[in-house]
């Protein structure tokens, strides 16, 4: 089967930018941010993003998040189907942190199970972006499903994902990591640096200040070198991702982006965050 006819899906926690889901013909599902009675679809446009983020420290109930239903995976795919796909490689949040990939699955066997070839990145932010994006690519060129595939496979190997923690807070209330982990960040202040790994959140580092933190953050990043691609993302602190990306420019790639986290992803990290998101450039050999 080659690509002509096949599409690729994501949910909209993957990160990419609009003008490259345009240009690749990449098709997205939101994910909804529960706000009291408002279920709002995380898609670039519902939800005001600037204002989300400055309300949500002095929101009295934390909102929650929850995945597209079947009946919204089911019609997604139907859509894609009717615009002629025969057939949809669909990347998802990671299954041990949300139910997205469950929902879009029971969409799946819908439309026919054989018709969707579901995958669970195991990362988030653009860690998901990363693998979405190659895919697309491959799949205009005309490449196999099997070669997409491959790409998605070998990306996700060669990808990175790290970010400093404001506060373990939102981590800590939302349930999506250890409570003993989440605590570390209460702890004089410390500033924990964690890595998206194999679908968890997990902690790596803990520094007394944000400057030793962004440091470590910085080695990080220069220790994946050389990168075809890089992302510096952040939640409500785009000076800090300025300041972050101004740090390694010697080694950013031309095309480095960067990117505000949507509010499915920011609910549960907080404002003030910044990470990093790299693919190294061996993935390709």
């Amino acid at each position: 089967m080659t690509s002509s006819r096949i599409r690729i899906a994501a949910d909209s926690v993957c990160d990419l930018p609009a003008q490259l889901v345009e240009s690749l013909n990449i098709h997205i599902i939101p994910t909804y941010v529960n706000i009291g009675s408002d279920s709002i679809p995380d898609d670039g446009t519902s939800l005001d993003r600037e204002r989300f983020f400055r309300e949500l420290p002095s929101m009295r109930t934390l909102p929650t998040t929850a995945a597209p239903s079947p009946g919204d995976a089911e019609a997604f795919y139907r859509g894609i189907l009717d615009d002629g796909a025969e057939h949809i490689v669909s990347i998802h949040v990671p299954e041990k942190l949300s139910g997205t990939l469950n929902a879009m699955r029971l969409g799946a066997e819908a439309v026919g199970a054989d018709r969707v070839t579901l995958v669970d990145s195991l990362q988030l932010s653009f860690g998901i972006g990363f693998q979405v994006w190659a895919a697309a690519e491959f799949a205009a060129k005309g490449a196999a499903l099997a070669a997409i595939l491959d790409a998605i496979e070998r990306v996700r190997q060669h990808t990175r994902v790290y970010a400093i923690i404001d506060t373990m807070e939102y981590l800590r209330r939302s349930g999506r990591v250890n409570a003993l982990v989440a605590s570390i960040g209460g702890l004089l202040k410390i500033k924990p640096i964690v890595r998206v790994d194999d679908g968890e959140v997990t902690s790596i580092a803990r520094l007394r200040t944000w400057s030793r933190a962004e440091q470590r953050l910085h080695s990080l990043t220069r220790d994946q070198m050389p990168l075809e691609r890089l992302a510096v993302l952040h939640i409500a602190n785009s000076a800090g991702a300025e300041k972050f990306l101004q740090g390694i420019y010697d080694m950013a790639p031309s095309d480095t982006l960067i990117i505000e986290t949507t509010p499915t992803l920011g609910t549960h990290i907080g404002p003030g965050s910044v990470g990093v998101a790299t693919l190294t450039a061996d993935w390709r050999k």
